[in-house]
Formats: C-alpha cells, sequence, structure tokens
C-alpha cells in the first residue's frame, strides 16, 4: 500500500518537535538550527508535506519576490524593469528584497516566499549552497533565476553565454593588436564573473598569450575600477596593459574615471571593452563601452514569460534559455600599433 503524504503534525510528533518549528524548518527560516532543520527536510525527504494554507499565505498568492543582491548594478535594474512591467501585465504584483550577496538572506527570502504563499521567486544573483538547493526543492512555489545557473539543480531560467561573452571580449582585442591585456574579474563566487574570466583566459591561452595576462579581482563596485586603475599606474610605463577586458560595465567606469583624473587618456593608452550593457538609462558612463552582451529589460521580460508557462504546466520540465552575447560597438577600443 503506498505511504500516505506526511502532515507537519506527522514530522513533528516523529521528531518531537512544534508543528511551528517545522514549518519554519521547512520554509528556511533562518531562526532553526541547522542540525534541527537538517533532521526536518530528512523526515520529509520523499513526500509533499501538506500544509494548512494561511490568510497570510492567501494574500501573498498574487505577488512574485524578485531578490537581487543590491540596486547598485545598472544591469540588476534593467532585469527588474523588465520583470516588474511584464509581471504587471500578468495581473502579478512584485516586490523587491536585497541580499547584499548573502547567500542566508537569500535562503531567508525564499522561505519568506514559501511561506507567504507567493505566486513565484524570481533569483538574481543566486548563490550556491545546499541549503539553496534543498530549499528550491521544498519550497513548492516555482523559481525562476536569471542570469545565473545552479550547477546541482536545474530550474527555469534565462541567461547570456557568459563564457561566450569572455572568449569573443578577448578575441576582439587580440584582433585589434592587443598582446598585454589586462582583466577585471569578478567575484570567485559568482558563477556567471567565473564564466567570463574563464572564457577570457581561454582565448588568451588560445592565442598563446597567456604568459600575457594581468589579473585583477574585483567586487563589482565602482571603487573596484579605480583600485584597479592604482595598479594599472603602479607598473612601469612599458609593462602596463594596452587594453582592459571589464567582467561588469560599474567596474570599467570606475578604472576610466581614476585613470582620466591622473591624465591617462582612454581609450589612446588604454582600451576597454565590457562584458554586459552598461547602459547610461541607469548610471551615468564616462564613455560609450564596446561591449558583448544582451538588453538585461529584454532577459527580465523573458523572465516573467517563463513564470508564465510554468504556471500554465507545473509539472514540465525546466527551460533554460541561453542568449548568444551580442556586440554592440562604440568608440572604447583602438587597434594596437
Amino acid at each position: 500500500m503506498k505511504e500516505k503524504n506526511k502532515t507537519l503534525a506527522d514530522i513533528a510528533s516523529e521528531l518531537g518537535l512544534s508543528t511551528a518549528t517545522v514549518s519554519r524548518a521547512l520554509h528556511g527560516d533562518p531562526s532553526v538550527a541547522p542540525e534541527t532543520a537538517k533532521k526536518v527536510l530528512s523526515a520529509a525527504s520523499g513526500n509533499h508535506v501538506r500544509t494548512r494554507r494561511t490568510s497570510a499565505q492567501a494574500r501573498g498568492g498574487n505577488t512574485a519576490l524578485i531578490v537581487a543582491a543590491n540596486l547598485s548594478n545598472p544591469i540588476t535594474l534593467g532585469f527588474i524593469d523588465g520583470l516588474r512591467g511584464s509581471l504587471s501585465d500578468l495581473g502579478i504584483k512584485s516586490l523587491v528584497t536585497l541580499t547584499d550577496y548573502d547567500g542566508s538572506r537569500e535562503c531567508e527570502a525564499l522561505g519568506y516566499a514559501a511561506a507567504n504563499g507567493m505566486t513565484a521567486v524570481f533569483l538574481l544573483n543566486a548563490i550556491e549552497s545546499p541549503r539553496l538547493i534543498e530549499l528550491i526543492g521544498r519550497c513548492g512555489i516555482p523559481v525562476v533565476l536569471i542570469n545565473r545557473y545552479l550547477e546541482k539543480r536545474e530550474t527555469d531560467l534565462v541567461m547570456i553565454d557568459n563564457y561566450r561573452c569572455g572568449f569573443l571580449a578577448a578575441d576582439y582585442l587580440i584582433k585589434r593588436g592587443h598582446r598585454n591585456i589586462a582583466h577585471i574579474a569578478g567575484p570567485e563566487t559568482s558563477v556567471t564573473c567565473r564564466d567570463r574570466t574563464r572564457g577570457f583566459l581561454d582565448a588568451m591561452d588560445k592565442a598563446g598569450l597567456d604568459g600575457k595576462i594581468h589579473l585583477f579581482f574585483g567586487d563589482r563596485t565602482f571603487d573596484a575600477g579605480a583600485a584597479f586603475a592604482a595598479k594599472w599606474l603602479s607598473l612601469p610605463e612599458k609593462k602596463r596593459p594596452t587594453a582592459l577586458f571589464s567582467t561588469t560595465g560599474l567596474m570599467a567606469a570606475g578604472a576610466v574615471t581614476a585613470l582620466r583624473r591622473e591624465g591617462v587618456r582612454v581609450p589612446e593608452q588604454m582600451s576597454v571593452i565590457i562584458n554586459d550593457d552598461y547602459s547610461k538609462s541607469y548610471n551615468p558612463s564616462p564613455i560609450d563601452f564596446t561591449c558583448y552582451g544582451r538588453d538585461p529589460v529584454a532577459m527580465g521580460r523573458t523572465a516573467a514569460l517563463l513564470l508564465s508557462e510554468r504556471l500554465a504546466d507545473p509539472s514540465a520540465p525546466p527551460k533554460r534559455i541561453i542568449l548568444p552575447p551580442v556586440l554592440t560597438e562604440y568608440n572604447s577600443v583602438l587597434k594596437e600599433t
């Protein structure tokens, strides 16, 4: 005979816990001790746990939660604008919460959305962890990723081919005669930044220039670009890279602003290419950057479309939309003579 699905009360009785504690554990509430949460998840394994829908959950049932790290990145703002507009067209309200790149806060947000019966969660800066993977599997609501993927969990997602972005950016500089090339990479915890850097390094290696790389890790901020500029200026003039590939436009803007403040001519003394669309609509840029990327607003709209398809067919396999990079050329890269 098929075993019936467990209720919250069944698990609470089995583990000697209150039903409230079991509910919080299943919804990823950070107030639950990790060992307790692990026991609850283990007891619920293989079961669709039946819970009563509260009035708070009913109120949240027409709202999607957008989880972002912060609002300083113009690309994030583009994603959110695209999402909010398209969700509104679907009759779904949107709520934005920020995590400051804190994985535990991301899990807390996912738990909150599940506990309040929200329609869906959009993760814009997903930081993969065993806890996040477990929560996505048990939250019971659709989770859509934007420009991120998880190695250990399939989800609906829309993203650009970030590896290809990095490879093409390096290749673009190489074909214009640059050999001594700097790269401002993003945090190693970001799968997006890692893929961009991996593509860059592979292109440099393919061209036999792996020994000509100046690699600098930043935290995606304007100040990180300024810190790179200080490092560039500290090098002997003949050893300074003639070109820069930045994994984000914001860091490139910080670098160019700082270099120009010291009298460095950009792009005459330092060509620059970036890996996303640093739109002036969201944040002023010192110059128009040549870039490989996609329109973030359109990607947000596509993510909302994925949700509408998921709501129409909850049992369908996860859908991954991986977009090829598009080149936008301005005058930030000069040929090296």
